[in-house]
């Protein structure tokens, strides 16, 4: 087979979606010997990242020249058996066999405020065209398929849970490593850490609001990444009424991620809705005990092997942060979970089922 795979999204500073195409892309060239794959890209800059690949750039001014214009007339020249659109959305005038990847419906749940106005319109315009046009649907939990089929009607039949894992690179790292890096993002007071954007959907408020009840009664501040997200304002204007207690490291290169899952004693994960939700896997890799919402898709991602709270709850919230840090056997207990739970995830288990669903398409069983 000739496989394409659209890889437009790594050229996004940081996010799930693109480690997804990383990991996912990856992992199918480690896996499959026999087939073709035609990266597509919209610069250099990841080329090097896929050598066994045919890599294909193409630049262009804007994202919607690339998909609409430069991507259909490109797929064209290279009789795909079938193409893997990795982020949510299949650009018109591609005439070639699709799968889409569904990552979450946040589009579509307006109470998230989770995207600015103009993009929410286009997504969800897309979106669901996409799913009318595809010949396989992939959504990356259970959870997401629900909410495809309940909120766009798409029968669920039509729909394969392919989960994500924890990219390799997360792991637990040598002591005299972490020394160093630790100077180097100023890291020397024992931390708590989140990692994400800070908007809406995040629930950063209540939890920033529960970390400043505590905050006099542990040794520990608080780190955050990510860079500027959408309607992040207010967020931004309570981390600086907090001080000291509060480190912003913005967005942190991705190879160095690892590392600040290695040096912090509790990842907390409020989020009121996630597709997926990555970090929690990533941190229980790097030995990091979790705390995350019970919301959406995060239980069937965590499983047993975190605290789960509920994130409306400030309290409760405050008072499971103060627990795990204070209490050394639950910490190594989470920790054992944790590193059991990210068994039952591999890229390379999700390559063989995409390739599964790639050789399906080609035969006209889905």
């Amino acid at each position: 087979m000739r496989i394409g795979i659209i890889a437009r999204g790594l050229s996004e500073q940081s996010g799930g979606v693109k480690q997804y195409i990383e990991s996912l892309t990856s992992a199918l060239l480690r896996v499959d010997s026999e087939n073709e794959y035609y990266i597509f890209h919209d610069s250099h800059k990841y080329v090097h990242k896929f050598p066994d690949a045919n890599n294909i750039v193409m630049q262009s001014p804007n994202k919607i020249l690339w998909d609409f214009i430069l991507l259909p007339i490109t797929l064209r020249k290279y009789q795909l058996d079938v193409v893997l659109f990795p982020k949510n959305v299949i650009p018109f005038f591609t005439n070639t066999k699709s799968i889409v990847v569904i990552h979450d419906l946040a589009y579509y749940i307006p109470e998230l405020h989770a995207y600015p106005l103009i993009d929410t319109i286009y997504m969800k315009t897309m979106i669901k065209s996409s799913l009318k046009r595809a010949d396989a649907i992939v959504s990356v939990s259970e959870n997401t398929k629900n909410d495809i089929t309940n909120i766009l009607g798409i029968d669920e039949r039509l729909i394969s849970v392919v989960y994500e894992a924890a990219d390799p690179k997360y792991t637990e790292t040598t002591r005299s490593v972490l020394e160093t890096f630790k100077k180097n993002y100023n890291l020397d007071k024992p931390y708590i850490f989140y990692s994400g954007t800070l908007s809406p959907r995040k629930n950063m408020i209540r939890f920033l609001r529960a970390f400043n009840k505590i905050k006099d009664k542990i040794s520990h501040k608080l780190v955050l990444t990510g860079g500027k997200s959408h309607n992040d304002k207010h967020v931004r204007e309570l981390i600086s009424k907090m001080g000291d207690s509060v480190q912003v490291l913005g967005h942190v290169p991705d190879e160095n991620m690892p590392f600040i899952y290695n040096l912090a004693d509790l990842f907390v994960y409020p989020s009121l809705y996630e597709g997926f939700g990555l970090p929690p896997l990533e941190a229980m890799a790097c030995g990091c005990p979790v705390i995350a919402s019970n919301t959406s898709s995060i239980p069937e991602v965590v499983g047993d092997a975190a605290i789960i709270i509920d994130p409306y709850d400030v309290d409760e919230i405050a008072d499971a942060v103060e627990r795990v840090i204070n209490d050394k056997e639950l910490r190594k207990n989470l920790i054992e979970r944790g590193y059991e739970n990210i068994k039952r995830f591999s890229w390379e288990k999700s390559a063989h089922e995409i390739l599964n669903i790639c050789k399906g398409v080609r035969k006209n069983v889905y």
